[in-house]
C-alpha cells in the first residue's frame, strides 16, 4: 500500500521507531539511519541468540540499516545526497541539533522541495520547554495524566505502557501521511512537528472540556477514574483483579442481574456500593468469575499478564503475534501488510548496499568513507 515510499528513519528508542515501523509493515521502504555505535535499545537486554535486542527487534523489523556518523562532515554529507532521493525524513532529536549540524530542514527541502521534514520530539519545536530532556515519564506528568491515575490511597501509577511515546508515534504517522497527501495536490513538501506531550494532551481532551465545565479534574473522582463503582477495578480472592465496566444502563442491569442484586440498578454511579462489590468480587477467583460473567453482556474482562495475553484465543484469531513480533493494528481487506522480515543485527548491515544503490558510490569510494569513519 506504501511500497512507493522512501523513508529515512534517523529516530531512536520508542516513540519515532514506532512510528516508521507502521510505514514499514505496509510496505514503505525504510531505511535506518543509526549512529556507528547503533541505536540505543540494541544495547537493552534481553538478547535473542544472534545477538539482537528484544525490545530493537519489537520497532525495527523490515528496516534496513545505514550507519552514519553525523559528526563527519563526510557523514552529513551523505545525508544530504540521501535526502535528494526519499519521500520522508523522520528525525527525533531535540530542536536545534539538526540546524547546528547543518542538515536541518531547509537545506535538506532546499535540495528536495517534496521532502516529507517529519520531527518527533518530547515537547514540540518551540515554547519553554522545547529544549528540556524527557522521557514518557515526564511527558505524563506535564500532560497532567499522571494525576489522573493513581491507586486508592492517591499516590500516581508508574505506567507499564508509555501512552505518550506511543501516542507521539501514531501523531507522526497521521502529520506523515497528512502532509503526504497534501503533496498529492500541491507538489509541497513540509515540515511537521509532532511532540509526545501535545499528543498526549490532545489526547485528555474530554478531562479537560469536562473541568472547565466546572468538573474537577482529580484523580478517583472522575466517571471513568474510579468515580463510578460499575467502571472500576476489583481484586479477587486469589490475588487476580477483573475489570468492570458496566457504564451503560443495560450492561449494568445484565450485571446485577447475574450476581442476584436487583437493589443494585440504581446505584450504578453511587460511590458507596464501592465496598459492597468489593466484597462480592472477593468472594471469588479471578477465573471463577471469568465462569459467571465472560459470556455476560456487562463489559466485563479478566486482567490479564502478558503470558496470558499470548495464549488468548481472540489474539490467536487475530493473528496479533507472529515469530517477527506484534502486529501492526490495522486490518485492510484487500489486505495491506507485508511479511516481516527480521530487524537488522547490527548497525549499518545494509549500509554499503544502499549506498551503492541509492547514490550510486562504487566500492573504492565506499572503502573511502568506511575508513574516515563516517559509514559505520
Amino acid at each position: 500500500m506504501l511500497s512507493d515510499l522512501l523513508v529515512l528513519d534517523l529516530t531512536t528508542y520508542l516513540p519515532g521507531p514506532f512510528a516508521t515501523q507502521l510505514l514499514a509493515d505496509f510496505g514503505a521502504r525504510v531505511v535506518k539511519v543509526e549512529s556507528p555505535r547503533g541505536d540505543p535499545t540494541r544495547h537493552l537486554p534481553p538478547h535473542d541468540a544472534e545477538g539482537v535486542a528484544a525490545s530493537f527487534q519489537a520497532l525495527n523489523t523490515s528496516k534496513e540499516s545505514l550507519a552514519l556518523d553525523l559528526k563527519t562532515e563526510a557523514g552529513r554529507d551523505l545525508l544530504l545526497r540521501l535526502s535528494e532521493r526519499v519521500d520522508v525524513l523522520c528525525e527525533g532529536f531535540r530542536p536545534g541539533v539538526m540546524e547546528r549540524l547543518g542538515v536541518g530542514p531547509e537545506p535538506c527541502l532546499a535540495r528536495n522541495p517534496r521532502l516529507i521534514y517529519a520531527r518527533l520530539t518530547g515537547y514540540g519545536q518551540t515554547g519553554p520547554y522545547a529544549e528540556k530532556a524527557g522521557h514518557d515519564l515526564t511527558y505524563q506528568a506535564y500532560a497532567g495524566a499522571l494525576s489522573l491515575n493513581t491507586d486508592r490511597a492517591g499516590f500516581p501509577c508508574l505506567p507499564g505502557v508509555q501512552s505518550a511515546d506511543l501516542l507521539g508515534g501514531l501523531t507522526l504517522v497521521v502529520g506523515v501521511l497528512t502532509a503526504l497527501r497534501a503533496r498529492d495536490r500541491d507538489g509541497q513538501g513540509r515540515v511537521v512537528d509532532a511532540s509526545m506531550l501535545d499528543a498526549l494532551t490532545a489526547a485528555q481532551a474530554i478531562h479537560t472540556l469536562n473541568h472547565r465545565a466546572g468538573l474537577a479534574a482529580r484523580a478517583r473522582s472522575l466517571p471513568l477514574n474510579g468515580g463510578f463503582p460499575c467502571y472500576d477495578l476489583y481484586a479477587t480472592s486469589c490475588g487476580g483483579h477483573v475489570a468492570l465496566a458496566a457504564l451503560e444502563p443495560k450492561f449494568w442491569g445484565a450485571f446485577c442481574d447475574v450476581v442476584d442484586r436487583p437493589d443494585w440498578i440504581d446505584r450504578a454511579f453511587d460511590p458507596s456500593l464501592r465496598p459492597e462489590l468489593d466484597a462480592l468480587f472477593a468472594e471469588r477467583s479471578r477465573d471463577e468469575w471469568r465462569v459467571i460473567l465472560e459470556n455476560v453482556e456487562c463489559c466485563f474482562a479478566p486482567v490479564l499478564d502478558t503470558e496470558e495475553t499470548l495464549a488468548d484465543d481472540h489474539h490467536a484469531a487475530r493473528g496479533s503475534f507472529g515469530e517477527q513480533g506484534v502486529a501492526p493494528p490495522l486490518r485492510f481487506d484487500p489486505p495491506g501488510r507485508v511479511p516481516r522480515r527480521p530487524a537488522p543485527r547490527r548497525p549499518g548491515e545494509q549500509g554499503r548496499a544502499l549506498l551503492g544503490e541509492l547514490l550510486e558510490l562504487g566500492e573504492d569510494e565506499l572503502d573511502t568513507l568506511e575508513g574516515s569513519g563516517a559509514l559505520g
